[in-house]
C-alpha cells in the first residue's frame, strides 16, 4: 500500500508539472488548437529540429499531437458516463499495476531470494550452534583403534549399554570390509556403591547378541566347514575393569579419577587413535534430561569424537545453544541440592569453602583459565565423548585436574564443586572456538535463557532451524 500510494503521488506530481509547463508556455488552448496549424509539425519524427530548439508553435503542436488522442478518448468515455474522476482512478490503477509488475514484484522476489540465502546460511550454522561442527579437521582421527567406555556406576540397570555397543559394532561392520577390523572395546566401571555383583558381563552379553543377530541375518552358504566356523566365531574384544571408589563427588570425582590415572599410564602418542566416552548409570529417559532434547546414542558420540571433537551426550533443541556468555555463567552458584534419583539432600557443608560463585572457585583453585572469555561451551547431564588425545592438550590443566580430584575427595559427600565441574568439562576438553565462529555465534544470539539459576548465560535464538527433527517434545 505504501508503494502504491507513492506511485499515486508521483502521478499527481506529474500532472502538476504539466499544468506548470502549459502556463509557462502560455498555451491555454493547447487541446483545442486548430490541427491545421500543426500539419508541418504533426509529429516530432517529422522535424529535423532538436527538441531543445523547438519554438513555441512547434512545442504547441508536439503537445497537441501527444495529448489530442487522449482528449478524444476521454471525451468518448465521458459520453458513456465514465467521468473525469473515474478516468483518473483508472489511469492511477493502470499506472500502479504496471509499476508493480515492473518494479515491486521483482523487488519482492529479490528480497525472498535474500531471505532464502540467509536461512540457508543460518541452517549451515546449526551444527556450530549445537556443538556438532568439526572445528579443526586436522585433529580428526586417522582411524579408531580403541574405544574406552567410562561408566560412573552405583546401582542402576545398565543393560542398555550392551545394546548401544552392539549397535555400534553392527554399524561399523556394515561400513567395513573386514568383520574382524572392529575397534577394541574397554569398559571401565567406576563403582561407587559397592554393587559390583549387579554389573553385567558385558563381554559375554555383547558377543552373544552379535552371534544371535548373525544367525538371524541371511548369509551366503559357506563352501567349507572352516568358513562355517569362521563366520560364527567373529568375536569382539571387550575388556572389563571394575574400580571401586568412595561414594562422594558424584560422577565428576569418578571422571577426574579416571582421567588422572589415564594421563599417568598413557601419553598423547599412545592415545592418538582412542576415543573416551564418559557415561553415568542414570536411566537414559526423557525425564532424566531435565531440559528439552534427547540423549545422543553412544554410536553418535563415537562418530563425533572420531572427528577430533568433544561432544555432549545430550542434544538440545535448536532454540538453546551449547554456548554460554562467559561473564554470566561464571556468576553461577547454588545454595543446596537434592540429588535426582535417590532424593539425597545436601548438608550444611555443601559449600564448605564458601565459594561465592564459579568464578571465585576458578580463581582460588585453578591456574587454568577459560580459553574464550566471551563464550563458554557447557555440557549438562554429565555424559560426553572426546578423543583421548584431548586429555593431554594442556599441561596446566593436567595439574589442575589432580587438584580438582583432591578437592572432591576431601569434601563432603555432596558438594557445590560437582556442579562447578559439570559446567567446566566442555571448556576443559573441547577445541576452543576461533574468532570467526565466536562472532557468528554471538550474532545468532537473540537472548539468554536466564541471568541466574542452573542454565544462566545460555544463548537463545529462534533463527536456527533443521537441528531438532529427531527431538520429541
Amino acid at each position: 500500500f505504501f508503494a502504491i500510494a507513492s506511485l499515486g503521488s508521483l502521478l499527481l506530481a506529474s500532472i502538476a508539472c504539466f499544468n506548470l509547463l502549459t502556463s509557462c508556455l502560455n498555451l491555454p488552448g493547447i487541446l483545442t488548437s486548430t490541427p491545421a496549424e500543426c500539419i508541418t509539425y504533426r509529429c516530432i519524427a517529422q522535424t529535423r529540429t532538436s527538441i531543445f530548439h523547438l519554438n513555441k508553435l512547434k512545442m504547441k503542436c508536439l503537445l497537441q499531437c501527444v495529448l489530442s488522442p487522449l482528449e478524444k478518448c476521454s471525451t468518448r468515455i465521458s459520453k458513456k458516463g465514465f467521468n473525469t474522476t473515474k478516468q483518473f482512478y483508472l489511469v492511477l490503477f493502470v499506472f500502479s499495476l504496471f509499476q508493480y509488475i515492473l518494479i515491486i514484484a521483482p523487488f519482492n522476489k529479490s528480497i525472498a531470494r535474500q531471505r532464502k540465502a540467509t536461512a540457508r546460511i543460518i541452517h549451515e550454522h546449526a551444527a556450530l550452534w549445537t556443538g556438532e561442527q568439526q572445528r579443526n579437521p586436522a585433529l580428526e582421527l586417522e582411524y579408531v583403534q580403541k574405544i574406552e567406555i567410562v561408566l560412573a556406576y552405583c546401582q542402576s540397570d545398565v543393560s542398555w549399554l550392551t545394546d548401544e555397543l552392539v549397535h555400534y559394532v553392527q554399524s561399523y561392520r556394515r561400513e567395513s570390509d573386514n568383520d574382524n577390523d572392529v575397534p577394541e572395546l574397554k569398559i571401565t566401571i567406576l563403582s561407587k556403591c559397592g554393587n559390583t555383583n549387579s554389573i553385567p558381563d558385558f563381554a559375554n552379553d555383547i558377543n552373544e547378541q552379535l552371534l544371535l543377530d548373525l544367525d538371524e541375518t541371511p548369509t551366503p552358504t559357506p563352501t567349507s566347514d572352516s568358513e562355517t566356523a569362521e563366520s560364527n566365531t567373529v568375536q569382539v574384544k571387550v575388556d572389563l575393569e571394575i574400580v571401586n571408589l568412595i561414594n562422594k563427588g558424584g560422577c565428576d570425582l569418578a571422571y577426574l579419577h579416571y582421567i588422572n590415572r589415564y594421563n599417568t599410564e598413557h601419553s598423547a602418542a599412545s592415545a592418538a587413535n582412542t576415543i573416551v566416552v564418559f557415561l553415568k548409570d542414570s536411566p537414559r529417559t526423557k525425564k532424566s534430561l531435565h531440559q528439552i532434547g534427547r540423549w545422543r546414542t553412544v554410536p553418535e558420540m563415537i562418530s563425533y569424537a572420531a572427528q577430533g571433537e568433544f561432544i555432549c551426550g545430550i542434544k538440545t533443541s535448536c532454540q538453546k545453544s551449547v554456548f554460554h556468555d562467559s561473564v554470566i555463567m561464571k556468576k553461577y552458584t547454588l545454595p543446596n541440592y537434592t540429588r535426582h534419583g535417590d532424593a539425597s539432600l545436601s548438608g550444611e557443608d555443601f559449600n564448605v569453602s564458601q565459594y561465592k560463585n564459579l568464578n571465585d572457585f576458578m580463581k582460588r583453585e585453578l591456574n587454568w583459565r577459560l580459553p574464550n572469555e566471551e563464550l563458554t561451551e557447557i555440557c549438562y547431564g554429565g555424559t560426553f565423548a572426546v578423543p583421548a588425545s584431548r586429555l593431554f592438550a594442556d599441561p596446566i590443566l593436567e595439574k589442575d585436574l589432580k587438584h580438582f580430584e583432591q578437592i572432591l575427595l576431601d569434601g563432603p559427600p555432596m558438594s557445590i564443586v560437582e556442579h562447578f565441574a559439570e559446567r567446566l568439562w566442555a571448556a576443559f576438553l573441547a577445541n576452543p572456538l576461533n574468532e570467526k565462529d565466536t562472532a557468528t555465534v554471538i550474532d545468532l544470539r537473540e537472548s539468554f535463557a536466564a541471568n541466574n539459576g542452573s542454565y544462566m548465560g545460555t544463548l537463545m535464538t529462534s533463527r536456527i532451524k533443521g537441528c531438532e527433527e529427531d527431538i520429541i517434545f
